[in-house]
């Protein structure tokens, strides 16, 4: 991250690059979701999200945004050089549907966010999402993903009351080639999407290894040490 980019997402929680995936990029993502014929999304958080097929053969570019040049500087500057792949799945929601039906992570319980800041990464946990990647148009006012900047620093817990239709909330408008990079202790959720077309995007999870690090274990579609589980190599799961 340059200097700028650090504030930002120090300072909101997310940031986002443009245009790092060429036409020719979105066209190939587009292309290997097509061929999965995957079912038609419904209104439920599980039957709008497909996996299973990042790292076969059958989808190489989108099995690239995992580590991509445009997002592996921030994971490893936030989550360390030797950052685990904790979940990838891709969206998919047909015109008319809500998705997401709540803003999630933050400080949605009783229980205080461990996360404060970027530069906090050595000693706290943070989770950093590498997408949406929109491989479609998500205009303004059109839905998709939404936030609130600097929830991941809040000291009290979000009021039920503040949810969709909050002046507070901001709509991320996306351009299909861009990605958005946030920690997932942002609290961040879905606006119900309203264009004629089906939604798509593409989202990774990674997180700090929690067990002590060997050469070479770093986040590299080459080294299968980097899909293990963050508690890999630990007795039982943290």
């Amino acid at each position: 991250m340059n200097d700028e980019e650090r504030y930002s997402f120090d300072l909101q929680g997310f940031l986002v690059r443009r245009a790092v995936l060429t036409a020719a990029e979105v066209r190939a993502v587009n292309a290997e979701i097509d061929a999965q014929a995957y079912p038609s999304p419904d209104d439920t958080i599980a039957g709008q999200r497909f996996a299973g097929f990042l790292g076969s053969p059958s989808a190489p570019v989108a099995t690239s945004l995992m580590d991509h040049s445009a997002v592996i500087d921030v994971v490893r500057e936030v989550n360390g050089p030797n950052a685990r792949l904790d979940h990838s799945y891709g969206i998919y929601i047909a015109p008319g549907t809500r998705g997401c039906g709540c803003m999630v992570a933050g400080l949605r319980s009783t229980r205080r966010s461990t996360t404060r800041s970027a530069r906090d990464a050595s000693t706290a946990v943070l989770s950093v999402c590498s997408g949406p990647w929109a491989v479609v148009e998500h205009p303004a006012g059109g839905g998709g993903f939404c936030c609130i900047p600097g929830s991941h620093k809040a000291n009290f817990i979000r009021p039920q009351t503040i949810d969709y239709g909050n002046p507070i909330i901001h709509e991320v408008a996306l351009q299909a080639g861009d990605v958005v990079i946030f920690t997932e202790a942002i609290t961040h959720g879905t606006l119900a999407w309203s264009q004629h077309y089906e939604r798509r995007s593409h989202s990774s999870s990674t997180r700090p290894e929690t067990r002590p690090t060997t050469p070479g274990s770093r986040l590299t579609r080459t080294d299968d040490a980097s899909a293990s589980p963050p508690w890999a190599g630990t007795r039982a799961r943290p």
